[in-house]
């Protein structure tokens, strides 16, 4: 039996919710998108979070997530750990934001568009349609640094005009993997393994954005980038840096 699934049956205050994500919120094929789940669950530990997934993300699927007041969550299917979270503080070095007007130019030179391991991701599949996915094609602006545009769409909002949690761990996660690339090169289907993120201010439906990306280095399998999401004032909006495996 998983440590996950344990805290459930043996913490009183632990919080058990069932939960479902459609197979729209793909990564990989069959799976879900790493950074979609982990703001889903990120969202139980708090504004600041560190999440570990453990296994390919089930779709369409009935899950769990169990939840603590102390900080803690997991992701569960019947005893096997999905994902776990826990509350953390976050330090990462940040680059200076791009415009607007040079995240968009910057997108024409996605590398995507010329090969994509996943073409029909969530985030950044060329073969998913803008109103469908969130088109995030990140371009490169410098060396191991890639942008792209973004103007969250409201279907993706709360009430308040807020885009939800699940959908900025989105954006925050495949910029990272194309900027590794745009430093390493192609090698080979990357996943992500483990991301920190801090939400700083909200993000709202129909303004504008800029999502970034940047190498931070590699080692064995292992690629570390950072990410980012600013306003087009250059306000941080979310930060997270993330660890990714490369596959094969």
């Amino acid at each position: 039996m998983s440590h996950a699934f344990a805290l459930s049956q043996t913490l009183d205050r632990a919080i058990d919710r069932e939960i479902q994500i459609s197979a729209r919120f793909c990564g990989p094929p069959g799976s879900g998108n790493g950074g979609f789940a982990v703001g889903l669950l990120g969202d139980f530990a708090g504004r600041e979070a560190e999440v570990t997934l453990k296994r390919p993300i089930p779709l369409d699927a009935p899950l769990r997530v169990i939840s603590q007041q102390d900080g803690v969550a997991a992701l569960v299917q019947g005893e096997h750990a999905i994902a776990e979270a826990r509350a953390t503080e976050l330090e990462v070095d940040i680059p200076d934001p791009a415009t607007f007007q040079h995240a968009s130019a910057a997108r024409a030179d996605y590398p995507g568009y010329r090969s994509h391991p996943f073409p029909h991701c969530f985030v950044c599949g060329t073969q998913r349609s803008c109103d469908d996915g969130l088109c995030l094609f990140t371009g490169p602006i410098a060396e191991g640094i890639v942008a792209s545009p973004w103007v969250p769409r409201s279907e993706f909002a709360s009430e308040a005009g807020h885009i939800r949690p699940e959908i900025v761990g989105a954006a925050l996660d495949c910029p990272g993997a194309w900027a590794f690339i745009d430093r390493y090169g192609m090698e080979g289907p990357v996943v992500l393994g483990k991301m920190g993120y801090r939400l700083e201010r909200p993000i709202l439906a129909r303004r504008r954005y800029v999502v970034m990306g940047w190498a931070l280095g590699r080692e064995r399998r292992k690629r570390f980038c950072g990410t980012a999401v600013f306003d087009d004032k250059g306000a941080l909006c979310a930060v997270a840096e993330a660890v990714w495996i490369v596959l094969g």
